[in-house]
């Protein structure tokens, strides 16, 4: 896959992550793959074991988690593959995802940028994030961004 999507939430406080990375997986019709770089084992009989999210959450170092999703929904739109990525670093959370824009049928690329801030927005809001972003991956690249927080467009 070339040419990712990604969207990214920044400082994510652990009050909130958990609830964060929760929506976000279950906005999605199923969960293909769930893997930890230690030996948490997140899934259950396919679905998302909320004691082993908080284990990994309450990680005493640090932890990232891989997990690979089917037709995730997000403002209407369907995404049909998703990785979405934890990474728990020191205190401080990270949750990310990416998938290929091209996979989507009949969808204006303006109309998705639209969708993935709107969505974004609200939810950064809802659960406290510092920041959000999404761009050409890696969407670290301010000069591939589609939005950065509140504001369309790179940083450029």
């Amino acid at each position: 896959m070339y040419n990712l999507l990604e969207v990214v939430f920044e400082n994510i406080s652990k009050v909130n992550v958990s609830q964060l990375l929760l929506y976000l997986v279950y906005s999605a019709k199923c969960i293909i793959s769930a893997d930890t770089s230690e030996d948490i084992e997140l899934l259950n009989e396919g679905k998302l074991n909320k004691q082993a999210v908080e284990s990994l959450i309450s990680f005493s170092g640090d932890v990232t988690a891989l997990i690979k999703l089917e037709e995730m929904k997000v403002d209407g739109i369907v995404l049909p593959l998703v990785l979405l990525r934890l990474v728990k670093y020191n205190d401080l959370y990270d949750i990310d995802f990416n998938f290929d824009p091209a996979e989507l049928k009949h969808i204006d690329m303006s109309k998705l940028i639209k969708a993935l801030h709107m969505s974004t927005s609200s939810l950064a809001k809802e659960n406290e994030v510092k920041n959000w972003f999404a761009g050409m991956e890696p969407a670290s690249d301010e000069n591939t961004r589609y939005f950065t927080n509140k504001e369309l467009g790179s940083l450029k």
